[in-house]
């Protein structure tokens, strides 16, 4: 027994001294290192390294087996040398820093079972990437976020269970034998890279546990799409902005989450759920593809629906009456930019979950339902913009008090414009409807906010638009019209070009006190101008042009502090530019022209920066920037 206790103390010793130098190793490489972020401020010697040091968790006996690094400029091959000095290690997470070693070439890192090396830009590997995907205890690799080049060119290892290589520079194909040893593979992702060729359809036959796969943003091509049907576990997949043609794959009955956008799908089979009640499907994303005919039918069998997005292509037919029936849970319907034909049906308000419908640039004809704005409680987003809508706006509007953004411009509406609209939105451009505007669109009670899951994301289509993506997504948001956005943002932007986000790519919210955006023009409304409108805290846009508007300019417009764009011409509004249009400092558009104004235009501000042609048809108005 006086020998146990010997050979017990000996060991004490020998792992007290060992933790020791690990602890000596870390201090080393915490001197040799710059941390703007302070992140290794708490590794000093006053307190137990295990316990205090951030980043840091050890074994049972004091060895160390996690670390983790943010934020920090890492010097030529110094991690690699910590490494090789920390023989427990098994978990290794660096992020955001400027880490650029050849990783592979630690004697140690093939014993890690996670190495996470994420959003570290100047990282690349100048040796063999390769060695890293067969490390035999490798259970979570991840890479994403870096300027990693090269080809994948081996099986990745047998116990990978997590491999994220999304947002780098790879390249070339995948080989057929990549997934040739994936039996417990749960989390793929291979987004955002310059991956090229066509995928075998029996690629994952062995990925029997995938949950989730990413394949989106690359270059994959061909009429074959890797068949999911072996892949029990599958919930999620992503295989947006590539190149494949054909038919859009079968979905079996436990896939939750379907994004086939941006590609060259041309037809859907006849049904795309299994069967009716079985299938799971929540999120079904078609957008920009090559569809055509009745497509709407084809997905009457996916009975758990929430999102569905057919938007950008050329589907024909009518909305199926069956609709609300077939998919009682549905919260998100977006078909825009098709040829669909038809009334909207009559029972849409029995979708008692739907937060959003939008149906713009199609071939809709009819009333607008009464009830779908007074009996859809959660309906927030309505966008029937570009249509061939007719009959009268419904009175019912001033009852949806839920709702956010009202698109219906660009239709044959008529009736008077309602007087008590709470939306932060109000869309009615080139209707037919008369009366005068209300006081009360001027603000609501209480605080508004929304988000949207819109899934139509930077889809690049030839329209010439110019647009910055710090922007779009704010004016596409609130529902500006692609007209009057082209020349906001060649204003704010100075004509810069970027891809056009159409719909928010993720969630985007927004909370308001009044509406901040309002574009009634081209209509035949009479009357004032209400003063009140300069009370809109949140107003961005207003446009009442192209109307039989009278009277003079309200001051209290001037109060407008987030105004960007106004416009008041085309009316029959008299006296003189309000002085205080002078302290719209955000203001990048402003159109008078084609009314009966008078006198200077006002000094300083924004006002003199406009273009000329902002002033034309007013006999009267004088001063710069008028010749």
């Amino acid at each position: 027994s006086g020998i146990v206790i010997v050979l017990l103390v000996f060991c004490f010793i020998c792992s007290f001294s060992n933790a020791k130098e690990e602890s000596s190793v870390l201090l080393s490489f915490k001197n040799s290192v710059d941390d703007p972020s302070k992140t290794l401020s708490s590794w000093n010697t006053s307190v137990n390294f295990c316990q205090h040091w951030n980043g840091i968790a050890c074994t049972a006996k004091g060895r160390v087996s996690i670390l983790a690094l943010e934020n920090l400029a890492l010097p030529g091959s110094l991690l690699v040398s910590t490494i090789n000095s920390l023989p427990f290690l098994l978990e290794l997470s660096v992020l955001g820093s400027n880490f650029t070693d050849a990783l592979n070439s630690s004697k140690q890192a093939c014993s890690l079972e996670l190495i996470k090396l994420s959003g570290n830009q100047n990282m690349s590997f100048t040796t063999n990437f390769d060695a890293m995907l067969v490390c035999k205890g490798l259970k979570i690799l991840n890479l994403s976020n870096n300027q990693i080049e090269g080809k994948i060119q081996v099986p990745i290892g047998s116990v990978l269970e997590v491999m994220d290589l999304s947002n780098n520079l790879f390249s070339g194909e995948l080989p057929h034998l990549l997934f040739s040893q994936c039996k417990r593979l749960r989390y793929l992702d291979l987004s955002h890279n310059h991956l090229t060729g066509e995928l075998p359809e029996d690629l994952f036959k062995n990925c029997t546990n995938l949950q989730q796969i990413s394949l989106a943003s690359n270059s994959f091509r061909g009429t074959s799409f890797p068949s999911i049907h072996s892949l029990p576990s599958l919930e999620f997949l992503d295989a947006s902005f590539n190149n494949f043609t054909g038919p859009v794959p079968a979905i079996h009955e436990n896939l939750k989450h379907l994004n086939l956008s941006s590609n060259n799908f041309s037809t859907t089979r006849e049904t795309l759920c299994p069967s009716l009640n079985s299938s799971r499907l929540e999120s079904l994303i078609l957008v920009n593809n090559k569809l055509t005919g009745r497509v709407l039918d084809s997905v009457m069998n996916c009975s758990s629906l929430r999102m569905l997005d057919l938007s950008f292509n050329s589907l024909t037919g009518e909305i199926p009456s069956s609709i609300c029936k077939q998919l009682p849970k549905l919260e998100h319907f977006l078909a825009w930019v098709n040829n669909l034909q038809g009334q909207l049906p009559q029972n849409l308000a029995s979708c008692s979950n739907l937060t959003e419908i939008i149906l713009t640039f199609n071939n809709l004809s009819g009333n607008i339902p009464p009830e779908l704005l007074s009996s859809t409680k959660s309906l927030q987003w309505l966008c029937l913009s570009n249509n061939r809508l007719s009959g009268e706006l419904p009175d019912s509007l001033e009852h949806a008090k839920e709702m956010i953004v009202l698109q219906l411009s660009n239709n044959s509406l008529q009736g008077k414009l309602p007087s008590n609209m709470t939306m932060q939105t109000i869309d009615l451009r080139g209707n037919s409807l008369s009366g005068r505007i209300s006081a009360s669109l001027n603000g609501f009670t209480g605080t508004k906010s929304a988000k949207s899951n819109v899934a139509g994301t930077s889809l690049k289509l030839a329209t010439g638009i110019k647009t910055c993506g710090c922007i779009d997504n704010i004016f596409i948001l609130q529902g500006i019209s692609l007209e009057e956005m082209e020349r906001l943002l060649s204003a704010k932007s100075g004509g810069c070009k970027c891809s056009i986000s159409f719909l928010p790519a993720s969630f985007y919210g927004f909370s308001t006190t009044s509406p901040s955006f309002i574009d009634v023009s081209f209509n035949r409304l009479v009357g004032d101008i209400p003063r009140e409108l300069g009370s809109m805290q949140d107003a961005n846009y207003l446009s009442v042009a192209h109307n039989f508007l009278s009277g003079t300019i309200p001051v209290e417009l001037g109060y407008l502090k987030k105004v960007i764009g106004m416009d008041l011409s085309f009316n029959d509004l008299q006296g003189s530019i309000p002085s205080s249009f002078s302290s719209l400092q955000s203001l990048t558009g402003l159109n008078v022209s084609h009314n009966n104004l008078s006198g200077p235009i006002p000094q300083g501000g924004q006002l003199w920066t406009l273009d000329p042609s902002s002033y034309a048809g007013n006999a009267g108005l004088c001063g710069f920037p008028l010749a």
